[in-house]
């Protein structure tokens, strides 16, 4: 179906519950086992369907990829409404622990596609572009706190932080229960901290 066409209500339901099956199939048999014939299963409808909204398997997944980005921008964006930058900072931070994107389903779909961006130039450039995207909005965030607050480089501090995440998602991910999103947020806050001693009453 041409992405430029508008979609009538019932279309775009029947696209978030396409999308939603493969979120599934993928966080549970990974993208190269994903087919359409198990996607159509878990959403319940036609491997035509499938075709009829996206075209082939390719575009079932970039599909699926751009609207979990777009849902992960959108929730970190706002975080850019706060005035004080190390509120800015701790919303970022907040932002990438919230239970509406930091599930072990979302992370599972996510390392997925990471796992596949080397080999596949559509997934590469749609993760490298969200990617740099929330870079720019922590790297400003920081910026702004140490101009105002002191404290190191504030690239560093930005790479510092967003790496800690990088590395408690990648926990979440492998570990599940024994590394709860609540548990890795109250790690995430511990470590920033540390990078920022003279404001740890406030974070």
């Amino acid at each position: 179906m041409d992405t430029d066409t508008p979609l009538s209500p019932t279309s775009r339901r029947m696209q978030a519950r396409i999308i939603e099956a493969v979120i599934d199939t993928v966080a549970e048999h990974g993208i190269s086992a994903t087919t359409l014939a198990l996607v159509a299963q878990t959403a319940g409808v036609s491997q035509g369907v499938l075709v009829f909204h996206f075209r082939s398997k390719e575009g079932l997944l970039t599909a699926t990829l751009r609207r979990q980005n777009a849902e992960y921008r959108d929730l970190w964006l706002q975080a850019q409404t706060k005035a004080d930058p190390l509120d800015r900072v701790l919303a970022l931070l907040r932002a990438d622990y919230s239970p509406e994107i930091c599930t072990r389903r979302t992370l599972a779909l996510w390392f997925a596609f990471w796992g596949e961006a080397a080999a596949r130039p559509v997934y590469r450039d749609l993760c490298e572009a969200a990617e740099r995207d929330r870079a720019q909005a922590m790297e400003q965030a920081a910026h702004d706190l140490v101009a105002i607050y002191g404290g190191p480089d504030a690239g560093l501090l930005a790479r510092a932080v967003d790496s800690m995440t990088d590395g408690l998602w990648l926990q979440m991910h492998l570990h599940g229960a024994r590394m709860p999103r609540k548990r890795a947020l109250e790690q995430a806050l511990a470590h920033l901290r540390l990078l920022m001693p003279h404001l740890a009453d406030r974070i």
